[in-house]
């Protein structure tokens, strides 16, 4: 919801909810003995393969609409 808008009304609020995704993130990450920084490593290259600085930037179309 959060990372549609363009200015965010109420701060405590977003400050809440990303206290509760990240709360939640970590606690499925130890339950599954998972290293948060190797994983968010991999998934930036990923993301990097997919989609590419020179065609994607500033650009909100689809990956595979471009």
């Amino acid at each position: 919801m959060y990372q549609w808008q363009k200015e965010v009304k109420v701060i405590e609020r977003l400050k809440e909810e990303l206290a509760d995704v990240l709360v939640y993130s970590f606690m499925i990450a130890d339950k599954y003995d998972l290293d948060i920084k190797e994983i968010i490593i991999t998934k930036i290259a990923k993301n990097e393969k997919k989609y590419p600085v020179k065609k994607s930037y500033g650009n909100g179309d689809k990956y595979n609409e471009q």
